[in-house]
């Protein structure tokens, strides 16, 4: 008989074995993940993952995966779920996947989301399996060509009144990474939140070595969003802009392909309700 699956905490695996467990349970998936310590305290910072929370699958003696859960109040997500090669399609991630919803339970999720990697048809029918639904399509996009002239040119601005700006028109949530708490954290982060403005829009953004992220944005049309990112591309020392998980329909994006951006890949986000645990 094999010996059975037990379950701890990240809490219990220092931050160097875990950034290698990480990065061998992504190993040979469509977009590879390499995590060393540094991401991880960044990750547990920005994303607000919660350590006790957060699973690891053991068979004996060897970590098999693990699934780290993020809190927000009421609202939970997945921040990552992944099975080291010789020890996937034998229930493992199904069993990590239960052990996780069982916590964001008892942490007092009422409703819990992820995404999934639009490729990944297994993950897909996984969380489908478990009750998730999917939500919409989301997007990583990259731009690395040459910085545009634009013809109009948006403003530098306070991020913090750009933001304001930017919930008051919002529609739709912002996925995790981009999240209003998120922006919290990196706001007082270094390199600092960047802004620009412009009639009918607004773009929060920093950048670090040379990369421009845009974090959240609005723009009341195509043109008014292709001035913002114009922008940002033409300040001094931007080379590349990337978008992560921004809707396929938002009109950033549809600025961002119309400009030649590399969609890098293409994510279901997905999210299920959770009842509250007995006793609860």
């Amino acid at each position: 008989m094999a010996d059975p699956i037990t379950y701890t905490s990240t809490a219990e695996m220092d931050l160097d074995a875990l950034a290698a467990l990480l990065t061998e349970a992504y190993a040979g998936y469509e977009i590879p993940m390499h995590v060393d310590a540094g991401a991880r305290v960044f990750m547990h910072d920005a994303f607000d993952l919660v350590p006790e929370r957060s699973c690891v699958a053991w068979r004996a003696g060897h970590a098999l995966g693990v699934a780290m859960l993020g809190v927000r109040g009421s609202r939970g997500w997945v921040g990552g779920m992944g099975v080291v090669p010789f020890a996937r399609r034998t229930g493992v991630g199904e069993g990590l996947m239960r052990a996780l919803i069982s916590q964001a339970r008892e942490a007092g999720v009422r409703r819990l989301g992820l995404e999934v990697l639009d490729g990944n048809s297994g993950a897909r029918a996984l969380y489908e399996k478990l009750g998730f639904r999917a939500l919409r399509r989301l997007e990583v996009l990259a731009y690395d060509g040459a910085a545009p002239v634009p013809a109009r040119t948006a403003e530098a601005c306070d991020p913090r009144a750009a933001r304001r700006r930017i919930v008051a028109a919002r529609s739709a949530a912002e996925p995790w990474q981009r999240a209003d708490e998120t922006l919290d954290r990196l706001d007082v982060s270094t390199p600092a939140l960047r802004a620009v403005t412009a009639p009918g829009g607004d773009a929060v953004y920093r950048v670090t070595d040379g990369r421009a992220s845009v974090l959240q944005s609005r723009a009341d049309d195509e043109a008014a969003a292709g001035v913002l990112l114009d922008t940002i591309l033409s300040r001094a020392g931007v080379r590349v802009l990337r978008y992560l998980n921004v809707p396929e329909d938002d009109v950033a994006a549809v600025a961002l392909r119309a400009r030649g951006a590399v969609r890098t890949a293409t994510q279901i986000e997905m999210a299920m309700d959770l009842q509250p645990a007995q006793g609860g």
